[in-house]
Order: C-alpha cells, then sequence, then structure tokens
C-alpha cells in the first residue's frame, strides 16, 4: 500500500510544479493569481519593474516592454504579463486584445499565451530558469478606443511560496494612426470638392 502511495504523489508532484514552472495556467488570467496552493500575493513593494519605451503608441503601432528584478541580486522564476486597460468600467478584468511577441525570436525562456481564447494577449516564462529581466514587444490593435488609456500588468514569481501580483507600467496613451487621420482629412477635403460642384451647378 506504502509502494501506491509513493508512486501517486510521485506522478501526481511533477503535475503541481507544472502549474507555475512551465507557464503561467489559465486560472491566472483574469485575477493574476498563480495556482500556488496555500499561497498568497505579497503586499510589500515588489522588487520587479515594467518598463515601457514611450508613454504614447498610435493604433495598430507596437512597444517594446521589459520586465526587469530591481534587487541587486534579484531574479524572477515565473511572470505572466498582460496589457489592461485603465479607463474602462472593468478596468481590472479588462484585458486589452493587443498581440504579444518575443522581443529576439529565439530566446526561449518567453513564450506567448492565449487568455479567454484570445489570441496572444498574455506573454509567460516557459521555464523556472531564474531569470533578472525580459524583454517583449505588444502591438496595440488597430481598432483601439483612443479614450482609453493601457498599463501593463504582471505577476512575478520569485519562488513557489514568494510572488507580487501588482507590478504594473507607466499609464500609456493611445492615439489615432497616421492613417485614420489621413483618411479622415481626405473625406473632409473630398466632401469640400463635392460641395463646391454642387454649389457651382446651382449658381
Amino acid at each position: 500500500m506504502a509502494a501506491y502511495i509513493v508512486l501517486l504523489i510521485a506522478c501526481v508532484q511533477p503535475a503541481l510544479v507544472l502549474g507555475y514552472s512551465t507557464a503561467a495556467g489559465p486560472p491566472a488570467c483574469i485575477n493574476l493569481t498563480p495556482q500556488h496552493d496555500g499561497t498568497i500575493a505579497q503586499n510589500s513593494t515588489p522588487p520587479y519593474s515594467l518598463f515601457v519605451e514611450t508613454n504614447s503608441i498610435k493604433q495598430g503601432g507596437m512597444v517594446t516592454v521589459t520586465l526587469n528584478a530591481t534587487a541587486t541580486d534579484g531574479y524572477f522564476e515565473g511572470f505572466l504579463v498582460q496589457a489592461r486597460c485603465t479607463k474602462c468600467t472593468t478596468a481590472d478584468t479588462a484585458i486589452v486584445p493587443g498581440t504579444f511577441a518575443k522581443y529576439t525570436a529565439s530566446d526561449g525562456t518567453i513564450q506567448t499565451m492565449d487568455c479567454l481564447n484570445v489570441t496572444k494577449n498574455s506573454i509567460t516564462h516557459t521555464s523556472e530558469f531564474k531569470k533578472t529581466s525580459v524583454m517583449f514587444t505588444w502591438k496595440v490593435p488597430a481598432g483601439y478606443d483612443v479614450s482609453q488609456g493601457i498599463k501593463f500588468r504582471a505577476t512575478v514569481v520569485k519562488s513557489l511560496r514568494t510572488w507580487w501580483n501588482t507590478v504594473m507600467s507607466d499609464e500609456i496613451s493611445v492615439t489615432t494612426s497616421t492613417c485614420a487621420r489621413s483618411a479622415s482629412a481626405m473625406a473632409v477635403v473630398i466632401g469640400s470638392i463635392i460641395a463646391s460642384l454642387l454649389l457651382s451647378h446651382y449658381l
């Protein structure tokens, strides 16, 4: 009987570890809470930062984001990063459906993740290898509502029992794309030309 119990533990233990060592699990998508049994988020200031290269991005544009350990000897084993809407009525759960990608295609330490069945709207780790920094890109949706702001938010795991879920970037704004502005300006010009032609026809 004891042998069967040992065998059962041996089979179950890797599954529990894989819940955070090879990627964040689907249950973490909404509240950014790792599925580490019996653990809670740290309430101290996170020893990590999310740096965004710009505070303004155009619709359909791309931005580079870096997750860093800020302590001298700091590191992290796992993470999950998403773009969150800051002015939506459901800001705490509004994942912006942009597209994450590796900054370096050959980087085997990170991978994109589909949360709530939306393609590549999150990015996470591939193993529990200790990291001090990871870099990735994010593309804003072409039709994103420019009245809404965006912040990147992360859960960062130092160890199985030590993690923070309040790591956030500065807020970035989204502006109308050049193409959209050009199309709008062209529409105004065409409208003016048509109005002038109609007016001259009746004079």
